[in-house]
């Protein structure tokens, strides 16, 4: 009677609980995984946390702030068939490679190395179109524009022609107009990102 009873606690643990929802979209769980801290959530929800975290580190916990270093999905949602399901399923799984200890953690990340390749390019390009920080990105690309003309300086490469500028205000004009390309895009994509917010604010709240 008494393993009976554990092992309906223990499937009942498997599953979030039916009078809470996720604590990130505030909506009921879709396609719901725990946490190794014992928190539900959407996996979309979680997954989309940590893609727009740091590159290298484990996604924290929004309610305990705990590394998440392990996903669990619901055990039902292993045998079903849906494509994004499926899908959801696979991410979770790279996601608990990513940070598993060990020589086989660090053969796991040997082969993420795309995914993280992707992801810390991503945060760069973030990072360059934020105009918040226009002014960093200003002397960061006039530093890198002063060692790329040292390097090419120091190679005595002429394949670029200079037209009596010099290859240091060459490429120094290339950064500074590179910066405002950058801030350009940064504010376009701020502007549409407030719109979005807009008109999702007006429309009518859908009935229940």
């Amino acid at each position: 009677m008494e393993e009976e009873e554990n092992l309906k606690r223990r499937k009942e643990s498997e599953k979030p609980p039916e009078d809470d929802c996720c604590p990130i979209c505030f909506g009921d769980f879709s396609i719901p995984c725990k946490t190794n801290c014992g928190h539900w959530f959407c996996a979309s929800c979680i997954l989309q946390l940590w893609r727009y975290r740091s590159t290298l580190q484990r996604c924290k916990c929004p309610i305990c702030c705990r590394p998440i270093s392990k996903l669990v999905p619901e055990a039902s949602l292993l045998v079903q068939q849906e494509e994004d399901v499926i899908e959801l399923l696979k991410k979770i799984e790279r996601y608990n490679h990513l940070y598993v200890g060990g020589a086989y953690g660090f053969f796991l990340k040997v082969l993420a190395i795309p995914l993280l390749t992707r992801r810390t390019l991503r945060s760069v390009m973030d990072g360059l179109m934020n105009p918040d920080q226009i002014r960093l990105n200003y002397y960061l690309m006039r530093i890198l524009a002063l060692l790329l003309s040292w390097i090419y300086c120091s190679c005595q490469f002429e394949f670029i022609p200079t037209g009596g500028l010099g290859v240091w205000r060459l490429f120094d004009l290339c950064a500074i107009f590179m910066v405002g390309i950058f801030s350009l895009a940064g504010l376009y994509r701020r502007w549409v990102l407030r719109r979005r917010v807009r008109q999702l604010a007006i429309l009518p709240a859908q009935p229940y």
